[in-house]
């Protein structure tokens, strides 16, 4: 008997305070929400850098022609 209330207590302390570093639903949620926006934020500026390097090839290659 002694021994199940000693195994109960220590699995309680274990438990409760780990609980506390538990992350709430929303917390989640916000990082990725974070996590997506700045995804966007590289996926349009490799886009950006992409058209820039496309324009300059192309004002390169009429440069040539003239």
């Amino acid at each position: 008997m002694r021994r199940w209330i000693l195994v109960t207590a220590v699995a309680l302390v274990a438990a409760v305070p780990a609980a506390g570093y538990a992350q709430t639903p929303g917390d989640k949620m916000k990082d990725e929400k974070m996590m997506k926006d700045d995804k966007m934020k590289m996926d349009d500026k490799m886009k950006h850098d992409k058209m820039m390097k496309d324009d300059k090839m192309k004002k390169d290659k009429m440069m040539e022609k003239k």
